[in-house]
């Protein structure tokens, strides 16, 4: 019986923990805050709590915190999107959390609800936090004609311009299937009614720690992806590779256009030792090339590549290719869907490649409403 006094003791301090949590549906104040400056387009009307939870991990409590916001568009300029920093006092994950929403497309004087779903950790030893736990700020917003508004202090402006740019391509080219009666491409493009043919997710975890007495690790020469209208292309490269693990790559880039270049972000494609291919996220940097200059990107950090179920990736080539550029002008550049298509004949990374936040979305809606209601969505505001 002795042997089971801690679990009970924790278990009494989450039902504390979620008793005083029940306490803030009558005072929300307590737990949340909402600060926007007063000369912001978008302004909070309302927002309150929702039912939430506690539970024990280990020696804290976990805090599951449901929030909603009703937000007014008050500029007279059309809002497409927005990211909000979140900033949670003696919690952990501590410090700058964020809720990024492309694809709003808000006109002057409306309404919309925002939500926010977080997970918070509380130790049991944690003293009591003076004023309200979360804080929820501005962090920036994006209008139609892609100038924004805010600090921008966790790099929301490229971000979001860069979802934008994504969504645009996509609503018109779904538009022109529409206008050309092109019914079967559409419902191919959604993957509606169709198996899924993107290349399977694999798990990314970053970390400093990479062991050099490996006996398995070896470097190998990076391949490269070359879009046609790409203003920045890969030119060469080497990682280091052992097992699932990816280590130092360095990338050698070089501009072609006649504009200074900014930051540029490269992607990467990995190839197991099966050959299949997954696509492994991307790595941003902020580096200025001139006209016709190239220079190298590097990552110090080790990147670990697992399969949903846990399992490492076998990693047996890696493929890097420019995925968006900024200029330094504010001017940006994604690859065109004639880019992707002239790039690779793989359905799979064809498809993956397209896919963007606004795609998704799109596709929902085609699920749920159907022609007309795709039909409705793009010529709601464009």
């Amino acid at each position: 019986m002795a042997s089971r006094r801690p679990h009970l003791i924790y278990l009494f301090f989450a039902l504390c923990a979620l008793g005083t949590w029940a306490k803030a549906e009558s005072g929300p104040a307590q737990w949340l805050d909402v600060e926007f400056p007063r000369d912001s387009p978008v302004l909070p009307i309302a927002f309150s709590l929702r039912p939430s939870t506690a539970r024990v991990i280990g020696t804290s409590t976990a805090l599951d915190l449901h929030a909603s916001l009703l937000l007014r568009n008050t500029s007279n300029k059309a809002i497409n999107g927005l990211t909000l920093k979140i900033d949670a006092q003696d919690l952990a994950p501590a410090g700058k959390g964020s809720l990024t929403v492309p694809s709003l497309r808000m006109q002057p004087g409306d309404v919309f609800p925002l939500r926010i779903d977080l997970e918070l950790r509380r130790p049991f030893t944690a003293a009591a936090t003076q004023g309200p736990v979360v804080r929820v700020s501005l962090d920036c917003v994006l209008f139609k004609d892609l100038t924004t508004y805010g600090p921008d202090k966790l790099n929301s402006r490229r971000t979001l311009t860069i979802y934008e740019l994504q969504a645009r391509r996509e609503r018109e080219y779904l538009a022109g299937l529409l206008t050309a009666g092109h019914m079967a491409e559409i419902r191919e493009e959604l993957n509606f009614g169709l198996l899924d043919q993107r290349p399977p997710a694999v798990g990314m975890e970053l970390s400093q720690v990479f062991d050099p007495a490996d006996s398995h690790q070896q470097t190998v020469d990076l391949d490269t992806m070359k879009f046609a209208g790409a203003p920045v292309t890969p030119v060469r490269g080497n990682v280091k590779i052992a097992g699932g693990n990816l280590s130092s790559p360095h990338v050698d880039l070089q501009n072609n256009s006649q504009k200074l270049v900014r930051s540029i972000e490269v992607g990467w494609i990995v190839r197991d030792e099966q050959g299949k291919e997954y696509l492994a996220g991307s790595m941003p940097a902020v580096m200025q090339l001139k006209p016709i200059e190239t220079g190298t990107m590097t990552e110090g950090s080790t990147l670990h590549l697992f399969r949903p179920a846990g399992q490492p990736v076998a990693i047996g080539s890696l493929t890097a290719f420019v995925s968006d550029v900024e200029f330094a002008d504010g001017g940006h550049w994604i690859p065109s869907r004639a880019d992707i298509l002239g790039a690779t004949k793989s359905v799979a990374l064809r498809r993956a490649l397209f896919n963007s936040p606004e795609q998704q979305r799109l596709a929902d809606i085609y699920r749920r409403k159907g022609i007309s209601g795709l039909t409705a969505e793009l010529k709601r505001t464009d």
